[in-house]
């Protein structure tokens, strides 16, 4: 399949160029270890809150075979890290890349200051090969270089900003492919206006150390996006105990958020060389599924067992395509169709990091029906949140996705599956 693929040549908004891209049904086999890099800014810049922003970082230069992720739970005060941006013309993920600017959603108006920590970025290691032969091709190699960087963190307490210069070196750490879902539910009532982005207080979420919390990649909520979650006070490393106690939620229409709301579900995966065992505990879960029944939202009480998955390290791409023409409009979050893809029965999806559209990046996708994981699902629309005015045509790439396949199962299960990967990472040097 060969689709244009428009991108800017020099400076975000100023020109744009195309280029013709033969895609083909590849996929990949992960490594079993990741590393984390620090995202530092390169200049003063005023933010306002709900307007996506470019902001210019300390340049990252990412080896072959590779891609990223943000490191969500939100690193500074006034907001948090939807994107990455290339330089130049768009890269494959078997070439090196260089990321030299961020897409940044302030949730507050302020200032960020040349020298802040504005995030982190997850950079997974890959061998890529045509689907079908995936299984077969060898592992990844894996080439690392650990660097340390000075920056400041930035955090919000009590309506107070502090900053602390702080030395940061590069983590790596092993992937046990092994998570658990937590549901993100509202713990107050908000009002909602399409676009405004809101931070909304959530019954606490109590994360491990030595864990990375990423969300599910479905939207969960007929108005929107939970886009990423936050907690009080300095932010924590991900060796440390952590609780969560916000929501960052992105409306894509009005309406009203109600305490007890499911606003969607982060997966919290375990990493490292540590003993789980005993951290592998949950309890029923209650709350109110917010979804859309033939044009009308409905509401539904719900209770939900902890439970969790293992994913394959094996996956592969699949490509969002515009499926209608639609203007968009700078900060305003909106619902594309897109030509419907089908997610197999036991998969889920993460989204493929470094911005495709010139316009703006998918947040989250929008199921025709909300499925279980074990349920065949289709995707039918994306959630986009544009950061120039442009105009998205029939056809246009809106963005990659992995999907991975996965075996859902109970916590007694869990534990079982850490003691074998944990067991089998001792025999692979990452440090």
């Amino acid at each position: 399949m060969t689709l244009k693929i428009e991108y800017w040549v020099d400076e975000f908004g100023e020109k744009l160029e195309k280029i013709e891209v033969d895609l083909k049904p590849f996929g990949y086999k992960m490594a079993p270890m990741t590393q984390i890099k620090t995202l530092i800014a390169e200049d003063d810049v005023i933010v306002e809150k709900g307007e996506p922003t470019i902001v210019r970082i300390k340049e990252i230069t990412l080896p072959e075979n590779t891609f990223v992720g943000p490191l969500n739970i939100m690193h500074h005060a006034l907001g948090c890290i939807l994107d990455v941006v290339e330089c130049g013309i768009p890269t494959r993920v078997e070439d090196e890349k260089c990321i030299s600017r961020v897409l940044f959603l302030p949730v507050e108006s302020g200032k960020i200051e040349k020298g802040d920590i504005i995030g982190a970025i997850k950079i997974f290691y890959v061998k890529t090969g045509f689907i079908g032969r995936v299984i077969d091709i060898g592992e990844p190699k894996v080439e690392i270089s650990r660097e340390k960087v000075t920056g400041n963190l930035v955090w919000k307490d009590n309506g107070n900003v502090y900053r602390k210069a702080v030395e940061v070196k590069d983590i790596i750490y092993g992937r046990t492919h092994v998570a658990l879902w937590e549901p993100v539910v509202a713990d107050e009532d908000v009002q909602l206006r399409a676009g405004d982005i809101v931070k909304v207080k959530v019954k606490d979420i109590d994360i491990p150390a030595n864990t990375v919390v990423v969300p599910i990649g479905f939207a969960m909520n007929a108005y929107g996006s939970l886009v990423d979650v936050a907690k009080i006070g300095r932010p924590s490393r991900m060796e440390e105990d952590r609780r969560i106690t916000n929501a960052i939620f992105l409306p894509v229409e009005d309406g009203e958020i109600r305490e007890g709301d499911l606003l969607g579900v982060i997966s919290v995966y375990y990493v490292g060389l540590k003993d789980y065992r005993h951290l592998l505990r949950g309890e029923r879960k209650r709350f109110t599924m917010v979804y859309r029944d033939g044009g009308v939202v409905r509401r539904k009480s719900m209770e939900m067992d902890p439970f969790g998955f293992k994913r394959k390290p094996v996956a592969r791409w699949d490509i969002l395509v515009a499926d209608e023409e639609m203007k968009v409009k700078a900060g305003k979050a909106c619902r594309v169709s897109v030509k419907k893809l089908k997610i197999p029965r036991n998969s889920l999806i993460y989204p493929m990091y470094i911005m495709r559209n010139p316009y703006g990046v998918f947040v989250d996708t929008v199921l025709e029906r909300l499925a279980r994981v074990e349920e065949e699902k289709i995707v039918s629309e994306v959630v986009f949140l544009p950061l120039i005015d442009g105009k998205i045509g029939e056809g246009d790439l809106i963005g990659i996705v992995n999907v991975y396949d996965v075996e859902v199962s109970t916590l007694e299960s869990l534990r079982s599956w850490l003691d074998e990967l944990i067991e089998a990472q001792r025999l692979y040097p990452y440090e």
